[in-house]
């Protein structure tokens, strides 16, 4: 597989709305997420105000609230830049050339490159999802966590602290919790987004610090500004 200019791990809020924002400039992005079924998929619908001229922004439908609609939606905004591909795999652990990161290795077999790499993984590292008297390694309902890829980041010396997050019930889904690991805030840096232990390495999301969807999708976006600067 030919590197990207920037591969993005995950394609949740912040993620996919750095990928929109770099691909519509003409970036050659890769947008690897574990699940096609689940890309921008929220947990509640989006309620505005949202970033001007957002992927979030646009995909929204006041008409039309269901998050899998909405999913959708975003999913064809995004399928439909040129120089975006939006593929289905998993990131076991980061692909390194000397003290540089260069893309990640997939359970799937075929690596990912990219010339700069950026972990978008949400609530999926050490997930763990709370569900009555249940507990699963997710980092959401049905959606299975990261535990590959978190060993290989443990094991090169990152630190991670413990979070948690609530989802309510909905007439069609119990609430649940789920409890999970971001990057401890000395490892990461806020006004270049990047992991500071290893080159090209970025993080964005809730991987990195907590907020709402408008939240997300405005980092997203600040890390799409930042990568254009760097790439010139």
């Amino acid at each position: 597989m030919a590197a990207y200019q920037v591969l993005i791990v995950g394609a949740g809020f912040s993620g996919a709305e750095a990928a929109f924002w770099l691909a519509q400039k003409g970036v050659r992005v890769g947008l690897l997420t574990q699940s096609l079924d689940a890309v921008m998929m929220p947990f509640l619908p989006p309620k505005p105000p949202f970033p001007p001229g957002s992927l979030l922004e646009r995909a929204y439908d006041p008409k039309d609230e269901r998050v899998w609609a909405f999913h959708a939606r975003a999913k064809y905004l995004l399928e439909g830049l040129r120089p975006l591909h939006l593929f289905q795999a998993t990131a076991t652990g980061l692909l390194l050339e000397g003290n540089r990161v260069v893309g990640v290795r997939t359970w799937e077999g075929p690596p990912a490159r990219g010339e700069k790499v950026v972990l978008a993984v949400g609530s999926f590292l050490g997930a763990r999802l709370f569900l009555g008297g249940v507990v699963e390694e997710a980092g959401r309902l049905s959606e299975a966590s990261y535990p590959d890829l978190y060993e290989d980041l443990e094991a090169l010396g990152f630190r991670f602290v413990e979070r948690e997050g609530e989802v309510p019930e909905t007439p069609s889904t119990p609430g649940y919790r789920v409890r999970y690991l971001a990057f401890h805030p000395e490892e990461w840096e806020e006004g270049t987004f990047r992991l500071k232990r290893l080159e090209g390495l970025y993080a964005v999301g809730l991987c990195v610090r907590e907020g709402d969807y408008a939240r997300m999708s405005e980092e997203g976006q600040r890390l799409a500004e930042h990568l254009l600067h760097e790439l010139g």
